[in-house]
């Protein structure tokens, strides 16, 4: 049996915990009897988190605290005092052009890390990655990853576009590029200042799955791909560049997944590459399709290779296990529950 570190009761900081990744996170903390302090730009707008996790988990301790810009520094050394854990999901809004996105990431990610520093008592720390830090999708291409990749490819391409590339790309590069330097650099301050805690990162891919509360998040990030595939054919002719084969992860094997970095002492100093398996936007839309066999959904998109990267995943799918699931969710039953809930409000 793998030793936790921290256990019931103990208070765990979740930047962003408004967010797809952040509110799963914090579900998972809470129906284990952990307590939540979520940080987010604003407790107002955020208020209906207490009263969701109130009625969801009984006796749920779960506060919030206002950090309106995690690009400040010092901007988190409140809101880590007397946690003995923290889980740092959030990440500045993305901006337009390299100068204005890939500097602030970095500059989030290393505020929370130093924040933690000087909070004695705090043990271990999660950061959330990107499985785009690592690579970008190669579909068709056989080619492996490993502990030690990151994405430079999007990192140069994000400074220097290539003209021979469609323009939709960029903003994926700059997206990529800001992921992979943020997590590069995380590493190499903690080369550098070698803090008293233990660390980890996520590097999950595509969260595919259901949304906690749509009426209150929407459908961010992938679930919105998920959105547009399905039901909205006019703004999917600017996506199909981007939307290329890759990985899924439901997003609540996503949450364990952290928690399991967080609470168990024998995961230090990990990357932990959160795919599932490997999957094609053709194969969402079968599903759908067989899903709700009286609505009408795009042709197949034109292209959808597989994506043949070997990751090194053995080691996620081992601490989700270990959190007391049998295996990784399927593709299935997590584009199904999304596609409920995408029905539900109205699409």
């Amino acid at each position: 049996m793998a030793s936790q570190t921290l256990y019931q009761g103990s208070l765990i900081l979740v930047t962003g915990v408004n967010g797809m990744i952040g509110s799963h996170i914090a579900d998972q903390l809470l129906a284990r009897g952990y307590h939540v302090r979520g940080a987010v730009r604003d407790v107002q707008k955020s208020a209906w988190l207490t009263e969701f996790f109130g009625q969801r988990h009984r006796g749920a301790q779960l506060s919030l605290v206002a950090v309106p810009d995690i690009t400040v520094e010092g901007c988190y050394d409140e809101a880590v005092k007397n946690v003995s854990g923290f889980i740092h999901t959030a990440s500045p809004l993305s901006g337009s052009t390299p100068e204005d996105t890939i500097p602030i990431a970095s500059a989030g990610a290393l505020n929370a890390l130093k924040a933690a520093a000087k909070e004695l008592g705090l043990q271990r720390v999660v950061f959330t990655s990107s499985s785009i830090a690592a690579t970008m999708a190669r579909p068709g291409v056989e080619f492996s990853i490993d502990a030690t990749s990151f994405n430079e490819e999007a990192i140069a391409k994000a400074w220097k576009f290539p003209a021979d590339e469609p323009p939709e790309m960029h903003g994926l590069y700059i997206y990529g590029g800001s992921k992979a330097q943020a997590e590069k650099d995380v590493w190499e301050w903690l080369r550098e200042n070698k803090p008293h805690y233990a660390f980890n990162s996520v590097l999950p891919n595509c969260n595919i799955g259901k949304v906690l509360r749509p009426d209150k998040q929407g459908f961010p990030s992938i679930a919105n791909w998920v959105r547009v595939l399905l039901f909205d054919p006019e703004t999917l002719k600017g996506y199909e560049k981007v939307m290329q084969p890759q990985w899924y992860i439901d997003p609540v094997d996503d949450a364990l997944i952290h928690i399991a970095a967080l609470i168990y002492a024998d995961v230090t100093d990990e990357r932990l590459f959160a795919f599932a398996e490997p999957f094609t936007w053709n194969q969402v839309l079968a599903i759908a399709r067989k899903q709700f066999p009286d609505r009408t959904f795009p042709e197949d998109i034109e292209g959808q290779e597989p994506d043949l990267c070997k990751v090194p995943n053995q080691r996620a799918l081992e601490l989700l296990k270990r959190m007391g699931v049998e295996g990784w969710t399927g593709l299935e039953e997590s584009v199904k529950e999304l596609g409920e809930q995408l029905v539900d409000f109205g699409n």
